[in-house]
């Protein structure tokens, strides 16, 4: 099984390796590096990043370049929603905003490695293709879009990003330039109630865009037509996001009246904060402790792979 480099729709096949790439991530790099050997990379060619906690490693082919991130870590607590990092930022391209957080741990391994560039810029006419899961997931789109869009280098077409239970990154100007440019060939895989493609909230201004495919409790797909998020969307997103823990369940109260505050323009700003303290603090006692979000148990397995497949 091997990437078909040229694909430009959604392809089953470009999903199971991207997930595994994703997955495989979160091990050692001698780990990673025989996963890229058994798919056929070309020996030589891997190179693993791991630059001030932002880590993931670049392989190629005669025709792909594939870039992983690795996501949060178990047991490794994250604030994601917290005020130093949960704020707006600008980044490489003059439109649009994101996470400050999420965008700082980008350009460690961008600016401090030099890895990403080099192999991006130096990539000939391989076709590139961008993955990740949780954290990695949201580092997978904001590399696409500064590859394609920083000024100060030549733009570099990506051919696929596709990423499991990935957070929301940027703005809504952000989320409609990246549709324009990005949109089709940007997939985002969400699993039932997995709470963490739904925050940063959209009360706050951030957006989802591109294709998402969402498996329900039973392990259905439903595919989404391309698009940049609508606040009609984020309702039913947010309903169905959360399981049965306590925290959990009180935040999906909040998150309703906040989604019905937007909608009837009605400000809640004592709920949000609330709703974002118990969100974050969910984060803070672990990845593992967010239902539906394990990359091997739910997204691989929706998938119908594994990393021994």
């Amino acid at each position: 099984m091997a990437l078909d480099a040229q694909a430009t729709k959604y392809s089953p096949e470009n999903a199971k390796i991207l997930a595994q790439a994703a997955a495989v991530a979160y091990e050692a790099p001698p780990v990673c590096q025989a996963w890229a050997a058994k798919q056929g990379f070309s020996p030589g060619t891997f190179e693993f990043f791991d630059v001030h906690d932002t880590q993931g490693f670049v392989v190629h082919d005669d025709a792909t370049v594939l870039v992983a991130f690795r996501g949060t870590q178990p047991k490794q607590p994250v604030d994601w929603m917290s005020d130093g990092r949960v704020i707006h930022s600008p980044w490489a391209h003059t439109v649009g905003k994101v996470h400050r957080g999420f965008y700082d741990a980008l350009n460690v391994a961008w600016n401090d490695s030099q890895v990403l560039p080099r192999r991006l810029v130096n990539r000939g006419n391989r076709t590139v293709w961008i993955t990740g899961h949780s954290l990695g997931g949201a580092l997978a789109e904001l590399c696409a879009a500064r590859a394609f869009f920083d000024p100060r280098i030549t733009s570099i077409p990506i051919q696929g990003v596709y990423t499991f239970g990935q957070p929301r990154v940027g703005d809504e100007t952000f989320a409609s330039l990246l549709h324009g440019k990005l949109g089709v060939q940007t997939y985002r895989f969400v699993n039932d109630r997995d709470l963490v493609p739904r925050v940063p909230f959209y009360s706050m201004g951030y957006r989802h865009y591109g294709n998402q495919t969402f498996y329900d409790k039973v392990g259905e797909a439903v595919d989404a037509m391309s698009a940049v998020e609508t606040l009609a969307a984020a309702w039913q997103f947010a309903r169905g996001a959360f399981g049965l823990e306590p925290l959990a369940q009180q935040v999906a109260g909040l998150v309703g009246d906040l989604v019905h505050a937007a909608t009837h323009g009605v400000q809640l700003r004592d709920q949000e904060e609330a709703a974002r303290a118990r969100v974050n603090a969910i984060l803070q006692s672990g990845i593992e402790n967010v239902s539906d979000h394990d990359m091997h148990k739910c997204y691989l397995t929706r998938l119908g792979t594994s990393l021994t497949s």
